[in-house]
């Protein structure tokens, strides 16, 4: 790959990161000997505002992918569009790829053509999928899974598929709420050894909904208005203990009679005990940050946990009408 970069004043520090995030150093218009795949492009501010106008790879322009870049500046504060490096500790990225026509295909059929030029973040959410790698131990088709990484991927939020957000939830007593659940949740099984459920109907995805009034738990009622769900589809309380994994699936069951309700980024998901080194990955958007609520979509994005901590992981989740 050569990596050309038209701008108003000579770049003083750049460099590239894999999805591995290990830094390489490159001179411009110059042959590079690096493995095909995603790049980081990191343009630094030295002491000099420098604009940049284009970014040719193999002598091709990306045109108006460029604003697909972001500038952070030194306070950490992100801006787009951006297209420039102005103050001390601030810095340009893009995310490019040594093929430039996987570029164009990734973000062409992610972002609508009406949306380049204006702050993609407003309507869209950037994840990397990143490899990981985990225990040796762990079976060759979960290592293998982990071991993937897709790269950059924008996601619209308004789409069915959109993967995961954060979801901002009331301060709760957790003990408090896992004991009020645990009252009220009557149908408990393991699903496999070391992973148990306990859930409030027999089957996750039957109807009818069932009116939050009726649920006998200030605590998740609380929560559940909070999140906006105005009727509920199921909760269930998971405990994965130490050394066990959920293995690959995706939760497309299109012919529970909930199916309607639960499509999309709608199910509540919160590790709410012992997430450290448990690892949650959720398709191409890769592996989910669990320390905090999150609303996620497992049906349409193929998924497994593995958890490599010391104490049993225990999560709540919850499916509703929004």
């Amino acid at each position: 790959m050569k990596l050309s970069i038209s701008s108003t004043h000579p770049l003083q520090q750049y460099y590239l990161k894999d999805i591995n995030e290990v830094e390489h150093k490159f001179q411009l218009d110059q042959k590079l000997d690096l493995p095909a795949g995603w790049y980081e492009l990191r343009v630094d501010y030295v002491d000099t505002k420098i604009d940049i106008s284009d970014i040719k790879i193999n002598d091709s322009s990306i045109k108006h992918l460029l604003y697909t870049g972001y500038y952070t500046d030194g306070a950490g504060k992100v801006h787009q569009p951006a297209t420039a490096v102005w103050d001390t500790g601030g810095f340009f990225s893009i995310w490019i790829h040594t093929e430039i026509g996987m570029m164009f295909s990734r973000f062409f059929d992610a972002i609508r053509n009406g949306d380049f030029g204006k702050n993609l973040f407003d309507q869209y959410t950037l994840t990397v999928d990143r490899p990981k790698t985990i225990r040796k131990d762990w079976p060759a088709h979960i290592r293998s899974f982990y071991s993937l990484g897709y790269g950059p991927q924008w996601w619209r939020k308004e789409d069915t598929q959109f993967p995961w957000k954060y979801c901002d939830v009331p301060t709760l007593d957790v003990d408090q709420l896992l004991q009020q659940l645990d009252k009220i949740l009557p149908y408990s099984y393991e699903k496999q050894k070391g992973y148990h459920i306990k859930q409030l109907k027999e089957k996750s995805g039957d109807l009818p909904l069932v009116e939050l009034q009726d649920i006998d738990s200030t605590l998740f009622r609380e929560l559940a208005t909070s999140v906006g769900y105005k009727r509920i589809i199921d909760i269930s309380v998971q405990t994965l203990e130490p050394n066990t994994f959920i293995d690959i699936h995706r939760d497309d069951h299109y012919q529970w009679p909930a199916y309607p309700y639960m499509k999309g980024c709608k199910k509540f998901y919160w590790a709410c005990k012992a997430h450290k080194g448990v690892y949650f990955k959720l398709g191409n958007s890769g592996l989910l940050p669990l320390d905090g609520p999150l609303m996620i979509n497992t049906i349409d994005h193929t998924h497994s946990v593995v958890h490599e901590g010391d104490s049993a992981r225990t999560s709540i989740l919850v499916y509703g009408e929004i």
